[in-house]
């Protein structure tokens, strides 16, 4: 026998093999391989219906059965399945409650935007009307001081002017008395000290009027010297002016005539312009009047003669069928009318055939009601009179209307002539008018113009207006000296107070300026979309429809195709009895390293298996991305969290924003303005207040210490002067004079002479002294409350502030209704991926579980579902001798038997399809060895996907069940 791996020429045959002897009577079972008419005979047209022999075979039943249940759970776990199951655990908003949501959050935000809005309008129109309030209060509170403290400074200059008027009298007057030798006459109770005060205020006369003499001197020379310098420059300056212009005269005309002479104004061609509008005229008025096209033409559209037309057209057109629809209907009124009157005539003749007939009867009709005697003539049909047909007079032509518009046409362009003249003659008068204006235009100032400069002693005057200053200083300080050295004379001085400190105010409009804010939040308005989103998630569903339609289509086509499978024995998938010399060995331990390396990586498991890995690291990559997105909707929508969503915190931020901002403009504007007119106010009214009150308080500081100095010196006199004596001896040397009685010639007349004041005109003798030493002004105090002054300054302070309390728009109704529109948001998003995502997992493992779990019962019974033919495949040589694997070999009674795995050595045992019974009963029991192996092993292959089925349910129900009980937002 020849050594199989010798052989060059071997190929593979697969031989259906029945259950008998090639000489032996055929089996029980259907022999499938003869022909066999159709159960319905010659009606099965097709060839499509079991034959008689397959309605007998009880496998066929049975695959058709395990057929429906397969096609029944293939059904069952379709994708429409899988979607409405995974929606029944996973509930999702409708499309009508999130836009309610969203469109809920999107007007409250514009109300409460608006809302904001008024509330800040009306509190800065209240903080405007209160500071207009305030700054009224304010000016009439500082008018009502003013006018007091006017009032109080006059009475207060009454006072002084009375008490300083009799001590300067008085003095005087008692200089006077002094400057006879004369002795004062004094009270017994003066001291020494207040004498000498007084002869020293006394008796220092002279050495005042040196004093005062002196400087008047003074300053008379500097003014007489200022003067004189002033006038020389005068001189100086005219007499060059003079000389100057006498030089320039000539020269100045020269060269402004050739100035002149050689001015050019371009004429205006007014013409042109003009002509060159007249075709544009032209063609307006051929484009919107009914002007004839040949008489001018529109290049820009069709004009108004093309567009009357055509309506005139139309309107003629419609007219038409009116009137054919008119005379139509008047046509069918006529004949309805017809119709009517025959119709009247029928039942005339019923009605008086019925009366005739009651009559005829002698029916009584007492009883029948008032139809029975309605009179014939209120059944007379209307005779209504038709009017004709329409009729339209003729439409006036659009050729008619221009005849009757084109004068104006005419009209406007003798006007356009004539102010085309007009225009020009303007034109020309412009011209000439220019002409003589520049004809009077002066020369300018030569360049050479060089007057002398004026100079002065002092290095630092250069000029006339420093001089100005220097001199009104000097007079400044004249006037104080002299109110020094006079102050005898110097009665209404009033700023002799050095240490005055008036009240002062300051404004700094930088800091009120930095109080504006100089930004705005800049927010475009919130526009709702123009996508109508309930028909966008309709055809964001129709997606998902054309998958479950394609599923239903595939499963359909399935449905087919395992009917088709299992009518055979080829949905059993039983394998082969494989008893080919080249298999490789069933405990895959056998091979070699490399070999096995070779099987593993070969294996069709070995991809699905990484694969596999491949999906769950990616599962898992998945999962934790989405996680945090999914547990941040759980803690802020669905367990009430503090910080909310990503979403609704970000939407509320925006939603925020948006609302405030035109009330924060408004506010920052409406405060900008209120500061800005709130620090004009204080500096309209501050500034001068705060001068006039410093004024009147020096002007009140100066009356007060005036009056102290008089009413302090006339109270020394009066305390160490006798006056009566001394008005004693003044009436007996002015007896006789003004102001005196007649000498009573006592004696005394005439001893000493009469003291005159020689200040006034005509002069005349003194008053006796206690007219002057006992004035009443002197006597009064100017000190307490009555004698100071009100604050008449404008008090900034008591303008209010503008203290808004709107708050902004309202923080917790609109957090409610972002929250509400994000979280129907996020939950329709998580509903929908989730839905999906189980549904996608729930398909795909059920269809497994189902593929499996059918293959798995398929292999359990297979005893009850296969029809008894089995496949085996062997390996054979050219000449078709077969080759027959090294596990079998042959025993001691030339039989092949399989060999025990460790005991064969030879490589195989050849068998020759001679037609020997013997040999072909041995190589049966070969096949039926092997089917023994293959079968068991089949059907435990069986149980064990079965089991896998079962498994491969776990992971979605357990998916199902921990992603559906929290996922609903209630709001």
């Amino acid at each position: 026998m020849a050594n199989p791996l010798n052989q060059t020429s071997m190929s593979s045959i697969n031989v259906e093999m029945t259950s008998m002897d090639r000489n032996s009577e055929p089996a029980k079972g259907p022999d499938f391989r003869m022909a066999d008419p159709s159960c319905l005979g010659s009606a099965d047209v097709c060839k499509c219906c079991p034959s008689k022999a397959q309605m007998k075979d009880e496998a066929l039943y049975n695959r058709m059965t395990m057929c429906f249940f397969a096609i029944t759970l293939m059904w069952c776990t379709s994708l429409k399945v899988a979607a409405e199951l995974a929606s029944a655990y996973i509930p999702t908003p409708t499309v009508d409650s999130v836009m309610s949501s969203c469109t809920n959050a999107y007007d409250i935000v514009n109300e409460e935007r608006e809302e904001y809005l008024q509330c800040v309008e009306i509190q800065l129109g209240q903080c405007n009307i209160n500071l207009a309030q305030a700054a009224d209060d304010e000016a009439d509170r500082i008018d009502v001081a003013y006018n007091a403290n006017r009032q109080l400074l006059e009475d207060a200059k009454a006072v002084q002017n009375s008490c300083s008027s009799a001590y300067s009298n008085g003095r005087f007057s008692l200089e006077s008395w002094a400057s006879n030798g004369v002795a004062l006459p004094y009270l017994a109770g003066c001291s020494d000290s207040d004498k000498e005060k007084i002869e020293d205020a006394v008796g220092d006369i002279s050495a005042v009027r040196s004093e005062a003499f002196t400087l008047s001197s003074e300053y008379s020379d500097e003014s007489q010297s200022t003067v004189d310098r002033l006038a020389d420059y005068m001189v100086l300056r005219a007499a060059y002016d003079s000389q100057y212009a006498d030089n320039r005269t000539q020269h100045m005309q020269d060269k402004f005539e050739n100035w002149v002479e050689n001015i050019y104004l371009p004429s205006i061609d007014l013409n042109t312009t003009f002509e060159e509008l007249f075709p544009d005229i032209d063609t307006l008025v051929s484009c919107v009047s009914v002007r004839d096209p040949a008489n001018g033409t529109c290049p820009f559209m069709e004009n108004a003669y093309k567009l009357i037309d055509n309506g005139m057209k139309d309107l003629t057109a419609m007219v038409d069928i009116a009137s054919q629809r008119t005379k139509d209907l008047r046509d069918s009124a006529a004949e309805y009318q017809d119709n009517a009157w025959a119709a009247y005539r029928k039942s005339k003749e019923f009605y008086d055939g019925l009366h005739q007939t009651v009559g005829r009867l002698s029916l009584s009709t007492g009883d029948w009601g008032d139809w029975y005697h309605i009179p014939l003539e209120d059944m007379y049909p209307l005779d209504v009179n038709f009017p004709d047909a329409i009729e339209f007079e003729n439409l006036p032509s659009i050729d008619g209307v221009w005849e009757k518009v084109a004068p104006a046409l005419e009209s406007m362009y003798v006007n356009m002539t004539d102010a085309q003249i007009a225009a020009y003659n303007m034109g020309m008068q412009w011209k000439r008018d220019v002409q003589e204006q520049l004809d009077k235009l002066p020369d300018p100032l030569p360049e050479d113009y060089n007057p002398p400069q004026y100079e002065s002693p002092d290095p630092a005057i250069t000029n006339v207006t420093a001089e100005k200053k220097a001199h009104q200083e000097k007079s400044n300080k004249f006037r104080d000296q002299t109110a020094v050295a006079l102050d005898a004379f110097a009665e209404l001085s009033q700023y002799s107070e050095d240490n005055f400190n008036p009240p002062s105010v300051t404004f700094n409009f930088t800091a009120m300026a930095d109080k504006a804010s100089n930004f705005e939040f800049n927010f475009e308005k919130l526009r709702g979309s123009a996508i109508d989103f309930e028909l966008w998630f309709i055809q964001f569903g129709s997606l998902s429809d054309m998958l479950i339609y394609g599923d239903l289509i595939f499963r359909a086509y399935q449905t087919v195709r395992m009917l088709y499978y299992y009518w055979g024995r080829g949905a059993l998938n039983v394998p082969d009895v494989d008893v080919t010399c080249d298999k490789e060995p069933s405990n895959p331990f056998r091979l070699s390293t490399p070999r096995l390396t070779a099987l593993v990586i070969s294996n069709p498991m070995t991809p699905a298996f990484i694969a596999m890995i491949f999906t769950i690291w990616g599962s898992a990559l998945l999962s934790s991305i989405y996680e945090p997105l999914y547990q941040e909707y759980i803690s802020g929508c669905l367990q009430g969290g503090e910080n909310g969503t990503f979403v609704t915190e970000n939407l509320f931020s925006i939603s925020y924003n948006y609302a405030s901002q035109d009330g924060n403009s408004a506010t920052f504007a409406g405060l900008d303005a209120y500061d800005v007119q709130r620090a004009e106010l204080c500096s309209q009214y501050g500034a001068n207040s705060v001068n006039r009150q410093n004024e009147d308080a020096g002007v009140l500081a100066s009356l007060k210490e005036s009056h102290s100095t008089a009413a302090n010196g006339l109270n020394l006199y009066t305390s160490c002067i006798d006056t009566s004596s001394l008005d004693g001896q003044f009436q007996d040397s002015c007896c006789g004079q003004t102001g005196y009685g007649a000498c009573t010639g006592s004696g005394g007349e005439g001893v000493y002479n009469c003291p005159i004041n020689e200040l006034v005109e005509p002069q005349k003798p003194w008053s006796q002294p206690s007219e002057y030493l006992l004035e009443d002004s002197c006597q009064m105090a100017m000190v307490g409350d009555d004698w100071e002054l009100q604050d008449s300054v404008y008090n900034c302070d008591y303008l209010p502030t503008c203290d808004l309390t709107c708050g902004g728009p309202a923080r917790i109704r609109m957090e409610r209704s972002t929250e509400s529109c994000g979280c129907h948001l996020e939950w329709g998003g998580h509903s929908i991926w989730l839905q999906l995502v189980v549904a996608f997992v729930m398909y795909t493992l059920l269809n497994l579980a189902r593929i499996k779990f059918i293959q798995g019962l398929s292999k359990i019974f297979w005893k009850y579902l296969h029809p008894g033919l089995f496949t085996f495949k062997a390996t054979c040589l050219r000449d078709g001798e077969i080759v027959v694997s090294e596990e079998f070999t042959v025993n001691e009674n030339e039989e092949i038997v399989r060999v025990e795995e460790g005991e064969h050595e030879q490589h195989s045992i050849l068998y020759g399809g001679t037609g020997d019974t013997k040999t072909d009963r041995q190589f049966k029991k070969v096949l039926e060895e092997e089917l023994g192996v293959i079968l068991p092993k089949y059907r435990r292959k069986g149980f064990v996907q079965v089991f896998m089925a079962i498994c491969l349910n776990v992971p979605w129900i357990y998916l199902l069940k921990n992603v559906s009980y929290n996922i609903r937002y209630e709001g």
